[in-house]
């Protein structure tokens, strides 16, 4: 029988959706007692929480590397934008169009990639990085593109023309809500394990009918597509587009964040963007990036972020600091590790038994040949 997953049982889920409610009921204080700024900040945040969890996918799940996260939350700023300003696609939709184009995007770059060693998707990914505000540059210009609609607020809601700012806020959320929902889900089931197969032992994924490199293309793609949907999503509360919103160090930034943060679950994105979005205005508002000196560096973001990373690899060994809260996840990987062992010893000893088998084939086959020509020459 069986042995059911704690992490799935009703008191699990009765807990969670105690704690959702919670969140909800600070988020409704926060956002109707704050003002238009935090709370498009806090719209902003959520977005790209998406984003980092594609990276938590990427990485805890599959194994691989993507330095151009933003480069493909930009590419979902830009489907999103221009769907609606040149195709007419209703304002409350055009996310979707930037899940579609990450999801293409992400596609593209995974298919030539993934059949050399992991470096190359890190590489790859790097490029898109540094080469999308160029192209983006080339196409739109030094203008910033202007959304043509706006997000009005349905009269059921009570929420005036005023107060738009909190209806993006609740748009954004249910967006993330509900992808986060649904790909953390997926993630339980049988198609998780099976990345996880295929991060762990390819070899030995493969022996039992896995097909890892279509694996990684769908995981690829699903993080495109997560990133594209947060850049759809941001276009929500900013309302413009500009190349300038996306140069190569926000994929890097993302990546520091997603290494020093990552968990094993989705919802360990959020500190990574908390960090991403507050960060500078924490620092503008104190006047610390204008000052000389070692005080100016110490206290400035490129500091913080190499410090954040020399914290993680020595404090956790790489792992990230929410793995230090999830002790349960830590228990569920000692107990799985031993059985991959096993299963690649396994897998090992059946090689090695057919390569025996076939020498011993091949032996006997010569030996009936040398009786033959024996025979054949008395």
């Amino acid at each position: 029988m069986r042995a059911k997953d704690p992490t799935t049982s009703t008191p699990v889920r009765i807990a969670w959706i105690v704690v959702s409610a919670a969140l909800t009921v600070v988020a409704l204080r926060v956002a109707y007692g704050a003002t238009p700024k935090i709370v498009t900040d806090l719209s902003n945040t959520v977005a790209l929480s998406l984003a980092f969890a594609g990276l938590v996918l990427l990485t805890h799940y599959l194994g691989l590397l993507s330095l151009g996260q933003g480069a493909l939350v930009g590419v979902g700023a830009y489907a999103a934008l221009h769907a609606v300003n040149d195709f007419g696609v209703p304002v409350m939709w055009m996310p979707l169009a930037g899940l579609l184009a990450g999801t293409l995007i992400g596609a593209v770059v995974a298919i030539p990639s993934l059949r050399l060693p992991k470096a190359y998707l890190a590489l790859l990914t790097l490029s898109l990085a540094v080469a999308y505000p160029i192209i983006l540059k080339q196409v739109d210009g030094n203008l910033p593109v202007t959304l043509d609609g706006s997000f009005v607020a349905p009269s059921w809601t009570g929420i005036t023309e005023e107060d738009e700012h909190i209806w993006e806020f609740f748009l954004v959320a249910s967006y993330v809500a509900i992808t986060l929902f649904l790909v953390q889900g997926l993630l339980k089931g049988p198609v998780g394990r099976a990345f996880i197969a295929s991060r762990d032992e390819p070899e030995a994924a493969r022996a039992f009918g896995v097909p890892v490199y279509r694996l990684r293309l769908y995981g690829v793609a699903l993080s495109g597509g997560m990133a594209g949907l947060a850049g759809g999503l941001l276009m929500i509360p900013t309302n413009f587009n500009d190349f300038t919103h996306y140069p190569e160090e926000l994929s890097i930034k993302m990546f520091a964040l997603a290494m020093a943060f990552g968990g094993s679950r989705l919802i360990s994105a959020i500190p990574g963007a908390v960090v991403l979005i507050f960060l500078p205005v924490w620092l503008i508002d104190r006047n610390w990036v204008v000052e000389y000196g070692w005080v100016g560096l110490f206290k400035s973001e490129g500091f913080i972020y190499a410090a954040l990373l020399l914290a993680t690899a020595y404090l956790t060994r790489g792992k990230g600091f929410m793995h230090l809260l999830d002790s349960r996840k830590h228990r569920k990987l000692a107990i799985s590790r031993p059985v991959n062992r096993r299963v690649s010893i396994v897998v090992e000893k059946m090689v090695t038994l057919e390569d025996r088998l076939t020498e011993v084939e091949a032996l006997v086959e010569n030996r009936s040949d040398l009786r033959s020509s024996t025979e054949a020459t008395d």
